[in-house]
């Protein structure tokens, strides 16, 4: 099994990218219901469930470092961004081991990939189900929010939506008013280099939600929402 080796081989340097693609299609294949979509620095597999994308990223840092991380996002919420992560999760911080943040991509790949299906099938599908209504993010809000005041954050989304779809006016102005003093999301250096020409402006569009957030009116913003199906 991959954690109890000792050792690692290193890949050739020609094998880093042809490896990294295989990997990503040989751990999707091991998985029911996901689907996946690939770059060169970036594995994403996803499956629709209820209101939500629930999605596993796994890039490629440093060469051959690959960095876990878990997502849900409503699925009509910047749904352009298709590679961008709304509330990032370290695998680590799930697996409740903060020192692994990173996994080497060597020519034990195979391995890797069967221990990522055990964690993925097990530990991850139970934080899916933690967070998989609308009403069970707002009451475990405490664990989604931000620990720290960051500079950029994209844990703001999830809160922001949920907040919406639960019509909780309290809630929804408090995440209004912390994402706009950052309103830009951080986005993957993918969706930098291919921008969507329809991409909405986010300072406008929170603003138009905050507008309605005052006075009450979630048809307005439900109907907003929803134009971006």
């Amino acid at each position: 099994m991959w954690e109890q080796l000792k050792v690692y081989h290193s890949l050739d340097k020609k094998e880093i990218n042809s490896t990294f693609k295989k990997f990503g299609f040989f751990l999707h294949s091991k998985l029911d219901g996901y689907s996946v979509e690939l770059t060169t620095s970036i594995i994403k597999l996803y499956r629709i469930k209820d209101q939500f994308e629930q999605g596993i990223f796994i890039q490629k840092t440093r060469s051959t470092n690959l960095e876990v991380t878990i997502c849900i996002k409503p699925i009509d919420f910047y749904k352009r961004h298709k590679f961008t992560l709304i509330n990032p999760v370290k695998l680590g911080d799930i697996l409740n081991n903060y020192r692994r943040t990173s996994f080497p991509l060597t020519q034990e790949w195979t391995l890797l990939a069967e221990y990522l299906f055990d964690k993925i099938n097990n530990k991850v599908e139970d934080y899916f189900k933690k967070y998989d209504t609308y009403e069970k993010i707002i009451l475990k809000r405490k664990d989604i929010e931000p620990k720290e005041r960051a500079i950029l954050t994209n844990k703001y989304e999830l809160l922001i939506y949920a907040a919406v779809k639960t019509h909780n006016k309290e809630l929804l102005k408090s995440y209004l008013d912390l994402k706009m003093k950052n309103p830009a999301m951080l986005i993957t250096k993918s969706e930098y280099l291919k921008p969507d020409v329809n991409e909405i402006d986010e300072e406008e569009f929170l603003n138009t939600i905050n507008s309605f957030a005052s006075n009450s009116n979630f048809e307005d913003i439900e109907k907003m929402l929803s134009d971006f199906k």
